[in-house]
C-alpha cells in the first residue's frame, strides 16, 4: 500500500509530542523454567493455554494447506528429538539399523512456516514431493517412500509414513523400535478430535495422539522453542532458539530503530506488505550479553500484528528472564484503523489519534483513488475555527494536526469531499 506524508497542517504551531491512540497494556508469560512450557496467545485476551513442551515426539499436520507437514519436537532442544533421513525407501524397511544414523542426514523443522516440518526436509525438485512422499495426482493422496530414524528419549525408531488420504487428513504410518525389533502401525485421523488444530501430536513411546492445541482460533501467538537458521560465526546452522511464531493467518510488521511511542503513526510502513512468515517476530528481539548476561531487549523495537479477526496490534518487549524462569514481558496497544463501511466512499478506513489530545492531533486516511476536499474543525455550538483545503492521494495519507492553541474541550472534526465524509467528535484535555 502506498503511503504518502503530506506538510503538517497547521494550527498555531507544530507539536511534535504525539501521542498513542490507545493506552500501552503490560503483559507477560511465563514459559517456566527452562523454558519448558508452549504458551498460546491471544493479543485480545492474552494467555489462552500453556503446555508442557516435552509431551510429544511428532506432530502431523491436519490442515491439508500444511503441505502434509510432519514436525518433530525440537522446542525442548535439539537433543530431545533427533531426525535422520537415512536414504533408505519402504522396500528397505527390515534392513534399518543404527549404522544407518552414521550415513543419515539431520532433518530440522524450519521456522518460515508450519508446512516446513523435519520429516519434509528432503530438497528435492519435484513439486509433487513433500519429503516423506509423493503427490499422487490421479487420487490426491500421498504415498510414503523415504524411511527416517528418530531418536526420541534415548530409543531409536525406524518411521515409515505409508499414506496419507488426503480429503480426510488420515495418515497410516508405522514405527519400528530399533533395539527391540518390533513394529506397530497406526493410523491418525483428523475427524472432529483436530478439526480446529494444525497438528494431532504424537508420542512414539506411548503409540497415542493427543489434543495439544487451543482451538485454532482462540489464539495468535504461540511462545515456544523451536528452531531456526542462526549464525555464531559462520555459516547459519539449526539452532534451538525461544521466540515467538504465528497462527495460521496472523500476519506481522517490524518497526526496527524506530521510536516506539510514535511507530504506529506510520505503521503502513513498516506492514507494506505484511510478512506471512510464522516467525515474523521470531526469536532476535532479545541478544544476551556474555558471559554471564543479562538478556537485553531494544527499547527502539516493536512489532504490528493482525490477528485472525483483522485487529492491529503493536507489541513491544520489555523484559525476558533467560531459560531459567522463562519470563517473557511485554506491552501492546490496539491501533486499528476505523473502517468505512459506505462501498461508495473513496475512504476504506481511517484513523484520528491520541483522543483525547493534548498538543497534537495525527489523521492517517486510506484511500483508494486520488481526491481534493476540506478539514475543518468546529466547536461544539458549531462555530468554524479552521478550515484547510486537503489533496489526498491513492493509498496511506498521513498529516498531523496542531491543537496547542486549543482550549480544553469538545471539537468536532470535518475532513469531506467528492465521496467523503469523516465526522469525529474529538477532545482536548492538557
Amino acid at each position: 500500500m502506498k503511503k504518502l506524508l503530506f506538510s503538517m497542517l497547521v494550527l498555531g504551531g507544530i507539536c511534535s509530542n504525539v501521542m498513542a491512540q490507545n493506552p500501552w497494556v503490560n503483559d507477560s508469560v511465563s514459559m517456566g523454567t527452562g523454558s519448558g512450557n508452549d504458551v498460546y496467545y491471544s493479543m485480545s485476551t492474552g494467555t489462552v493455554k500453556s503446555e508442557n513442551n516435552k509431551n510429544w515426539h511428532l506432530a502431523f499436520s491436519m490442515k491439508a494447506g500444511d503441505s502434509s507437514a510432519i514436525w518433530a519436537n525440537h522446542n525442548a532442544g535439539n537433543a530431545f528429538v533427533q531426525v535422520y533421513n537415512i536414504h533408505k525407501d519402504k522396500s528397505q524397511w527390515a534392513s534399518v539399523g543404527l549404522a544407518d544414523t552414521g550415513t543419515g542426514t539431520p532433518c530440522f523443522n524450519m521456522d518460515k512456516s508450519w508446512s516446513q516440518g523435519a520429516l519434509n526436509d528432503i530438497p528435492s525438485g519435484d513439486p509433487f514431493n513433500f519429503g516423506w512422499g509423493t503427490y499422487n495426482q490421479v487420487n490426491h493422496n500421498l504415498y510414503g517412500d523415504s524411511i527416517f530414524i528418530v531418536k526420541a528419549n534415548n530409543i531409536y525408531y525406524k518411521i515409515l509414513i505409508d499414506s496419507l488420504q488426503a480429503t480426510l487428513m488420515t495418515y497410516h504410518f508405522r514405527v519400528g523400535d530399533i533395539a527391540a525389533n518390533t513394529t506397530a502401525t497406526y493410523t491418525l485421523a483428523k475427524g472432529t478430535k483436530y478439526a480446529n488444530a494444525i497438528f494431532a501430536h504424537f508420542d512414539l513411546a506411548s503409540g497415542m495422539d493427543t489434543l495439544r492445541e487451543p482451538n485454532i482460533a482462540s489464539w495468535d501467538i504461540l511462545f515456544n522453542r523451536y528452531n531456526s537458521l542462526v549464525a555464531q560465526g559462520g555459516p547459519a546452522q539449526p539452532y534451538s532458539v525461544v521466540g515467538a511464531l504465528g497462527n495460521r493467518g496472523v500476519t506481522f510488521g517490524k518497526a526496527a530503530m524506530v521510536h516506539v511511542d510514535t511507530a504506529n503513526i506510520n505503521y503502513a510502513t513498516y506492514t507494506t506488505p505484511w510478512l506471512t512468515s510464522i516467525s515474523g517476530i521470531g526469536y532476535d528481539w532479545k541478544s544476551f550479553i556474555p558471559p554471564g548476561g543479562p538478556w537485553v531487549v531494544p527499547d527502539s523495537l516493536s512489532y504490528f500484528i493482525k490477528d485472525l479477526s483483522g485487529k492491529i496490534y503493536q507489541l513491544q518487549f520489555t523484559g525476558y528472564s533467560g531459560t531459567g524462569t522463562g519470563n517473557i514481558n511485554f506491552r501492546k496497544r490496539e491501533v486499528t484503523p476505523t473502517a468505512v463501511n459506505d462501498i461508495h466512499s473513496v475512504v476504506t478506513q481511517y484513523q484520528l489519534f491520541p483522543n483525547p489530545a493534548q498538543n497534537a492531533l495525527s489523521v492517517l486516511i486510506d484511500t483508494k483513488e486520488y481526491t481534493e476536499g476540506s478539514i475543518q474543525l468546529l466547536d461544539i455550538s458549531g462555530k468554524m475555527l479552521s478550515s484547510s483545503a486537503v489533496k489526498l492521494q491513492s493509498g496511506i495519507n498521513a498529516f498531523t494536526i496542531s491543537t496547542n492553541a486549543l482550549a480544553n474541550g469538545t471539537y468536532i472534526l470535518f475532513i469531506s469531499g467528492q465521496n467523503m465524509l469523516i465526522k469525529e467528535k474529538i477532545i482536548i484535555s492538557k
